[in-house]
């Protein structure tokens, strides 16, 4: 028998053999921030355990169980065909754990805790066998004087789909933004503002993305054919953004798209028929009937009070098709005169400094970044004009966050993103779900588990389930907030963790022989894990050194 802490393999796969901490350093952490532990059980034979918690009288805790899900390893072409890649389990959902007697042979736990109290902390994780206490992991916290500021300086944009939301749960059409719908929606939308989620992303006409998703992904304003032009019913997009506003996400309100797939516009017809035109960019019948949408929208948004923070959004389009974007809304601006702003994501070496200028919100590719001294004096360039720039991780990029990714990737991807001096980091998707995502998280097209971070929970749960990779993204969130604060508030105190930055590697990669981004080497895992463990000493040490006065 073993119980013991673990630290988390390169490969989270179900058989996978858990590497063991054999010591474990007393945890600093400041004042309500998460810590997350992770431990394993594991027997010879079948066994009747349960694990207890005691102690942490002044903490607040949680304890997961960690379970597996099915997924390929490669990355699919052909829409809707799951391909027939090799398959493999991988433990990523975090389930509350029910401190209900199990049989098994093997358990992965996850213990989640925090506390408002200055001091140190101690409790124990037990594990009872048969009805017996056979054993216990003792936790150590020493929490400081130290709280994060309710200002967020790091930006998170994660996609959001509420139609996968309406699909999975078992919501019809007439019921799509009535209280069950957005009761469930929020579920989602919680565990994104946990993590500083501040983006809104929504859709202004009927499935912008081409349907590359699971579930389609309707307009939230329907677009109506009549005699003389078009009407738009903004309800659903009211709905769905004051529920938004409601849980905190509070910033920006991105709109896809003015550029959608193939230049599709879709709309209903006088006969209740949807249909679909092409229209190029920049045509007249194009200006026509944006101009129609953009006089409706302008007003709509003026009236809720959200002209200010809302973006009309755009994909990775080329810098003439923009330019017609940017001419039209140019034409339609508020009754004080402002254009709508724009954001787009984009490899921003295709593009000049004017153009560029002319985008309040930026978003470059992660294999798109180039030299990192020139994209920080672009970001910095930027900022001073007001202007916002992130760094966005999607399919085919390595590291990055998928169900065969190391957990540690997702830390690095994070902190790549502050060492290029980007502004925030985007990445699709929260929530665009597969059939059956608790059992098997293959796409058709992408990496499994690139389309969602957290996964739909099973009846009689109120939240939804984590995934490993998002408690490292939250995790890592917590971790950027610190560094930035500890900057602002003492640039001495992370002047060591700045340097390290400076030269954190980009570790190589290849392609499998199914199509998807992996390591070129084993030892890339090992190295990026070590590079995130380092950075967490230095930022411990910087935390240090200004709660103690080190540095007067």
């Amino acid at each position: 028998m073993a119980f013991n802490w673990v630290t988390l393999k390169e490969e989270m796969r179900k058989d996978a053999e858990f590497r063991i901490e054999k010591t474990k350093e007393k945890q600093i952490l400041w004042q309500n921030e998460k810590t997350y532990h992770y431990f394993a059980a594991t027997f010879e034979e079948l066994n009747a355990i349960v694990c207890r918690v005691e102690g942490f009288s002044k903490c607040e805790y949680q304890m997961y169980q960690v379970e597996a899900t099915t997924a390929h390893i490669g990355r699919g072409s052909e829409w809707g065909v799951i391909p027939a890649f090799p398959t493999e389990q991988y433990l990523d959902v975090l389930k509350p754990y029910d401190d209900q007697e199990q049989v098994t042979t093997r358990q992965l736990f996850c213990f989640e805790v925090r506390s408002a109290v200055v001091g140190e902390h101690q409790g124990e994780l037990q594990l009872w066998i048969n009805g017996r206490l056979e054993e216990s992991l003792v936790l150590e916290l020493d929490v400081v004087v130290q709280q994060l500021s309710q200002e967020e300086p790091f930006g998170l944009e994660l996609w959001q789909y509420p139609f996968a939301v309406a699909r999975y749960y078992g919501i019809e059409e007439q019921d799509y933004f009535k209280a069950t719908h957005l009761a469930k929606i929020k579920e989602s939308l919680v565990r994104y503002r946990q993590a500083g989620g501040d983006v809104i992303v929504t859709a202004i006409l009927h499935d912008p993305w081409n349907h590359q998703t699971y579930d389609a992904y309707p307009s939230l304003i329907k677009w109506q054919q009549t005699a003389t032009g078009f009407t738009f019913d903004f309800s659903w997009f009211d709905q769905y953004v004051a529920l938004n506003l409601d849980v905190g996400i509070t910033k920006k309100i991105k709109c896809f798209s003015m550029l959608p797939w193939e230049d599709k516009i879709y709309y209903w017809n006088q006969q209740g028929e949807l249909q679909q035109e092409q229209y190029p960019v920049g045509s007249s019948e194009w200006q026509t009937i944006w101009g129609q949408f953009l006089t409706a929208f302008v007003a709509h948004i003026e009236t809720k009070g959200w002209f200010e923070k809302t973006y009309i959004a755009i994909d990775e389009r080329p810098a003439e098709t923009l330019q017609h974007v940017i001419a039209l809304l140019e034409q339609y601006p508020s009754s004080s005169g402002e254009r709508l702003k724009l954001s787009c994501a984009m490899d921003y070496q295709n593009f000049d400094e004017t153009l560029l200028d002319q985008i309040a919100d930026v978003s470059i590719g992660q294999s798109h970044l180039g030299s990192r001294e020139i994209f920080q004096r672009l970001c910095a360039s930027r900022r001073q004009k007001g202007l916002f720039t992130s760094i966005y991780n999607c399919v085919g990029d390595y590291p990055s966050l998928f169900l065969y990714s190391s957990p540690y990737e997702t830390q690095w991807v994070l902190w790549n993103a502050v060492s290029y001096g980007s502004d925030g980091f985007l990445r699709w998707a929260l929530d665009a779900w597969v059939e059956a995502p608790l059992e098997n998280a293959s796409h058709w097209y992408w990496e499994s588990g690139d389309p969602f971070l957290i996964y739909p929970h099973e009846p009689g749960e109120k939240e939804a389930y984590l995934s490993i990779r998002y408690q490292k993204l939250l995790e890592v969130m917590t971790q950027i907030c610190q560094y930035k604060q500890l900057k602002a508030q003492e640039p001495a105190s992370v002047a060591e963790l700045d340097d390290y930055l400076s030269t954190l590697f980009f570790p190589e990669s290849i392609e499998n022989p199914y199509g998807a981004r992996i390591a070129k080497e084993n030892t890339s895992h090992e190295a990026i894990r070590l590079a995130m463990e380092t950075i967490k000493q230095l930022l411990n040490e910087a935390t240090i050194a200004v709660v103690g006065g080190l540095l007067k």
